[in-house]
């Protein structure tokens, strides 16, 4: 397309006898009114138009700074949360709403800041109470139908000003739950207290403005003290871990709580709602909410529809093999009728789509399965090294392309930083101990098209990317996380973003 508006203008510039005059575009039998749309309708003919590429990065590398989550805004800009040790603004403390609690260096924060998606600078930042701890499995920012945004972390500290509900003490753990708008004022925010609130949390949106939590429950099990009461009890003991499944209403109100457990350990990672209705990957040794475990006593991942009025289960589809063992958490992408999930695993099952590359058992491989919205699995792959295991997770969810293609960005393996996975074909010169993939993969089939490496930081620092999204055809925002020690904890550790074009 682009090269025809170049020749058909070459054409008029060429072969025009006479000065162009640029003055009268609106008459319609002037040459000015033809070049003018002419033009127009190239640019306009550019998905990306003002797309800029570029990579900034936050936090000085000497505390922790990581992301959590990054969504577009209607100018699309970039709106990323987060917890940091540090300033997000260096030397200055302030908020839009809120200002940084305790002392930088010192007091974990959690945070949400906008930025410019043509350069990254930062345009405003505000802080939400104090953080727990950094997890694997991070809370995600929603949008309501008006564009306002849902936030949800695990706080401590001291309750901040004018909430719907006081948070309960100072230095306990609590629900923080908010509705944010563009411009980073509140519309409301809200604390939920339990005394058995343990590290996860997680959320969807459904098509009707309910957000749905789940948030692990531990100890003692006790529901949140806000009405309305729990509607079920817990089927766990004082070791194991249930999840509690809230919904909050548009205006900060809860809907209903609700136990989902067993008489094992039950977690849940993800969430996820569509038209199609609300999904849920995570592991459970026994058969949560009142499914049938086909393994019991061993942590199997499942996927799962619930009612939205009420998180009872619709249906359930776990996933493996029983000679596995214990597994793993999947990570899952919802989109429009279908569900893609990846996790990891060592022995085959099913027909896959790709097969392992090892002795069956004796190396961890990725696995990416492809379900539809009934609970069908339809197909998957296996992906992984004959002789290194890959990692023990990927950072990112699936993303689905405007191309059709199903993208996935993880770390390869320790050692030798390849894949012995075969796709159609490979690109990229990436080396070295985990060397990034970006594996592209035939959302029809199940097969892999290409594998594109790109070599990782230099030893002890590492990158790896949390989030990314596609913003327009074939451009791309990435959230990544390095660290610059391989020993735990670890502390250093800053935040970038990067705006880049598929390789």
């Amino acid at each position: 397309m682009k090269i025809f508006f170049y020749f058909a203008l070459s054409i008029v510039l060429f072969t025009s006898s006479c000065k162009l005059k640029l003055n009268n575009p609106s008459d319609p039998t002037s040459q000015d009114f033809f070049l003018t749309n002419l033009i127009r309708t190239y640019l306009l003919s550019d998905p990306c138009l003002g797309f800029q590429t570029w990579k900034k990065t936050y936090g000085t590398g000497n505390y922790k700074t990581t992301g959590s989550d990054l969504i577009t805004l209607s100018n699309g800009d970039y709106l990323v949360s987060g917890i940091t040790r540090e300033y997000i603004v260096p030397g200055s403390s302030t908020g839009v709403t809120n200002n940084f609690a305790g002392s930088s260096g010192i007091t974990l924060n959690t945070f949400l800041m906008r930025v410019s998606h043509y350069n990254g600078d930062i345009l405003w930042v505000d802080y939400l109470g104090e953080a727990v701890k950094e997890v694997t499995y991070k809370p995600k920012l929603r949008k309501y139908s008006n564009g306002d945004i849902s936030v949800t972390f695990i706080v401590t500290g001291a309750s901040q000003p004018a909430p719907l509900n006081a948070k309960s003490g100072i230095n306990i753990p609590s629900l923080f739950v908010g509705r944010i708008r563009e411009d980073g004022t509140r519309v409301w925010y809200t604390y939920l207290d339990s005394d058995s609130i343990g590290e996860y949390v997680v959320s969807a949106m459904d098509t009707s403005n309910r957000l749905h939590v789940f948030i692990e429950n531990v100890g003692s099990h006790l529901a949140f003290v806000e009405n309305p009461p729990i509607s079920n009890s817990t089927l766990g003991g004082g070791a194991d871990s249930d999840v509690i499944h809230l919904a909050v209403n548009e205006n900060g109100g809860m809907i209903f709580q609700r136990y989902f457990t067993s008489n094992g350990s039950d977690f849940i990672f993800g969430a996820e709602a569509n038209a199609n209705g609300l999904f849920v990957t995570g592991t459970t040794a026994q058969g949560a909410n009142g499914t049938i475990h086909p393994n019991a006593t061993f942590q199997m991942p499942f996927v799962m529809k619930l009612s939205e009025t009420d998180g009872t289960t619709i249906w359930y589809q776990y996933l493996g093999t029983a000679a596995e063992g214990n597994y793993g958490a999947d990570r899952f992408l919802v989109k429009d009728d279908f569900i893609y999930t990846i996790g990891f695993g060592r022995y085959t099952y099913g027909s896959p789509a790709e097969p392992i590359v090892a002795t069956d058992g004796a190396r961890k491989h990725y696995i990416i399965s492809k379900l539809n919205t009934s609970g069908n699995v339809l197909w998957n792959s296996f992906l992984g090294n004959a002789t290194e295991d890959v990692m023990d997770t990927t950072e990112s969810e699936p993303v689905l392309l405007s191309n059709s293609q199903l993208l996935v960005r993880m770390q390869t393996t320790a050692i030798n930083g390849r894949f012995n996975s075969t796709p159609d074909f490979t690109t990229g010169i990436g080396s070295g101990p985990y060397t990034l993939a970006d594996v592209f993969v035939n959302p029809q089939t199940g097969t892999f098209n290409r594998f594109h490496y790109s070599s990782n930081a230099t030893l002890p620092a590492m990158e790896q990317t949390d989030m990314m999204r596609e913003v327009c055809s074939g451009k791309m925002v990435r959230l990544n996380y390095t660290r610059f020690t391989t020993a735990p904890p670890i502390e250093a550790t800053q935040l970038s973003i990067e705006n880049v074009s598929l390789p």
